[in-house]
């Protein structure tokens, strides 16, 4: 029985670290071509102007959404992560280089002790939501100035 379970422990965490990339990936494609068709509209034959307020909204909305879509994966791979350290705990020896996931808790635990900056999969992914989320702020506060002519 363990052994189904710790079977079935490992594909939830393999499903949703691979939907968690998946996710993100498509979140990159998208928001980056919004953010070209945003550049688009600063051309000079271009004639909607009123079309970057829309991608702007765009921009902050997808960083939104996928930022908790972000979220709630990873709390699904932490769930699996933990039971799959059970398991590893379950042959009661010390933290072997075999138990890649009670060993990657004890790593990543020193690196952040240490004076490098330490940056997790977590923190990578919301620089880059708000530096999008950013961008489309910026666009909607430049063309609200633009229409209200401050």
């Amino acid at each position: 029985m363990s052994n189904d379970l710790q079977e079935l422990a490992w594909k939830y965490f393999e499903l949703h670290a691979g939907q968690r990339l998946t996710i993100f990936n498509f979140y990159i494609a998208l928001c980056s071509a919004i953010a070209a068709g945003l550049v688009a509209t600063f051309g000079k034959d271009f004639s909607y102007p009123n079309a970057r307020i829309l991608l702007g909204l765009l921009l902050v909305l997808f960083s939104f959404v996928f930022w908790k879509l972000d979220d709630r994966t990873k709390l699904l791979i932490k769930n699996a992560e933990a039971a799959l350290e059970f398991y590893e705990e379950q042959d009661g020896k010390e933290i072997l280089v075999t138990h890649v996931f009670r060993r990657e808790k004890v790593l990543t635990a020193e690196k952040r002790s240490s004076v490098r900056l330490h940056l997790s999969y977590s923190k990578c992914f919301n620089i880059v939501f708000t530096a999008f989320a950013l961008l489309g702020v910026g666009t909607l506060i430049w063309e609200l100035r633009v229409l209200i002519h401050f």
